[in-house]
């Protein structure tokens, strides 16, 4: 009987005893206090089984945090009005016949570019070109840099303008913005980014942007035969204000005698960041905002810089303006590299990033009405001369909404805590406080044990 005591009393004593007993654990004191062999085991069992499959719900909830997989969320939201996008266009054509044939200075200095005629002469009502000698030099308004040239000798609005209206008013030049691209002269609408932004406050056609331009067809010089375009018309692209527009590969094209609507809805994009995806925001030179077009124009200018010594007049950059022969010989050459990936552009994809939709319809233009009208036409056009020569095209939001695709975290960080402190509740009763309890154990554990000890002896 006195050994049933002291073995009891021992038991009692001993530390592990009293953290089974004692613990928020579930289970444990069980174990500790079963009236015999057999409830033991079972209570082991069932201990240990519990322990067992919590242990393996979180082994998979971890297992599928570090998959680190996404979930896309989208949403719709309506709106009494929307900030307008920035609306660039730029003519198929880079430079004025008239212009290029009749200076003798911008013919020579564009020579290795373009093989122009040097001299015009009217016959009858036509025009006839042939080479032949240089005309007399005339005072012109340019320095003799591409850029300069190509601001000059390009596509003007002030010529080309013939109707502008913004919802239902009328505008004109002073609300376009001028820039430079490989079409030569470009015009953005509300792009401006140091004034307020229009706003369209009711959708659908005649609500937004319209305008008739003159391409002035009979003024093309591009050959395709030397590199030059083919088509007639306006290259259009409608993007987010503060984000440069890359001509060459953005946009949509409107021929003459053509009425585009072109409708548009707002998207913007929320990008995770690594590992779950793969935005990056880079710090640009020469932009505020970080956008993929605007850095894959600074990639560009950095490798013509590098390789030509020079600022090709498109692009942004610090140095002078590329000579004419110096594009043909090495800037053509750069792009070329670049697009064929020889080159590479570390462009990675914004966490924010605005697009917009476009649905596109044409329509035949002019209608005898239209042609006939005096706010359009003049004594010297007619039908014929519109339908070779006008583009028509109005930029509008087809509905006053705006859709917000954002990427997220299929699991974070609390969605992995949740998880694994339900599993560890659920199944055993764990929590902060059992963490507590067994950091409590382990730290005054050998402590017991050399009280023990020192008792003994």
């Amino acid at each position: 009987m006195s050994n049933n005591t002291e073995e009891k009393q021992e038991k009692e004593d001993s530390p592990e005893y009293a953290f089974a007993t004692g613990t928020t654990l579930h289970g444990l004191n069980k174990i500790a206090d079963a009236p015999n062999w057999g409830a033991r085991l079972i209570w082991t069992c069932i201990f240990l089984g519990c322990f067992g499959y919590a242990t393996y719900l979180i082994t998979e909830t971890i297992l599928s945090y570090l998959s680190f997989d996404t979930i896309t969320d989208v949403s719709l939201k309506f709106e009494e009005s929307l900030d307008f996008p920035a609306v660039t266009f730029c003519n198929f054509n880079k430079y004025s016949l008239n212009k290029v044939v009749t200076d003798p200075r911008i013919n020579v200095y564009l020579e290795p570019l373009y093989a122009f005629p040097k001299r015009y002469s009217f016959v009858g009502p036509g025009m006839s070109l042939e080479d032949g000698p240089t005309p007399t030099p005339t005072p012109t308004p340019f320095v003799d840099n591409l850029a300069s040239i190509t601001t000059f000798a390009s596509f003007q609005l002030e010529d080309a303008l013939i109707k502008c209206t913004w919802r239902g008013e009328p505008c004109d030049v002073s609300n376009f913005t001028h820039s430079l691209s490989q079409f030569g002269n470009c015009y953005v609408f509300n792009g401006d980014i140091g004034t307020e932004s229009v706003k369209q406050t009711i959708s659908g056609s005649g609500n937004g942007l319209h305008l008739i331009l003159n391409v002035l067809a009979d003024q093309y010089s591009e050959d395709p035969t030397q590199g030059g375009s083919s088509d007639v018309g306006l290259k259009v692209h409608v993007h987010p204000r503060g984000e440069p527009a890359k001509m060459d590969t953005q946009g949509i094209a409107i021929g003459p005698g053509t009425h585009a609507y072109v409708g548009i809805s707002k998207i913007s994009y929320k990008n995770e960041i690594p590992p779950w995806g793969n935005c990056e925001e880079k710090e640009l030179e020469h932009y505020d905002t970080y956008t993929l077009t605007g850095c894959l124009l600074e990639c560009r200018a950095h490798w013509v810089e590098t390789m030509c010594n020079c600022t090709a007049m498109e692009l942004p950059g610090n140095l002078d303006i590329c000579e004419p022969q110096t594009v043909v010989d090495c800037v053509t050459s750069v792009y070329n590299l670049v697009i064929r990936g020889r080159l590479s552009c570390q462009c990675p994809t914004p966490c924010e990033l605005g697009i917009y939709g476009k649905s596109v319809s044409y329509a035949g233009w002019p209608n005898p009405g239209a042609a006939a009208s005096p706010s359009i036409g003049t004594y010297r056009t007619n039908s014929a001369y519109m339908e070779r020569n006008y583009c028509v095209f109005d930029v509008f939001y087809k509905a006053l909404n705006s859709k917000t695709i954002i990427q997220k975290r299929a699991m974070t960080e609390e969605d992995l805590l949740s998880a694994i402190g339900g599993s560890l509740g659920l199944f055993i009763g764990a929590s902060i406080i059992t963490v507590a309890e067994i950091g409590e154990y382990l730290i005054t554990r050998p402590f017991k044990c050399l009280r023990k000890k020192t008792r003994m002896d």
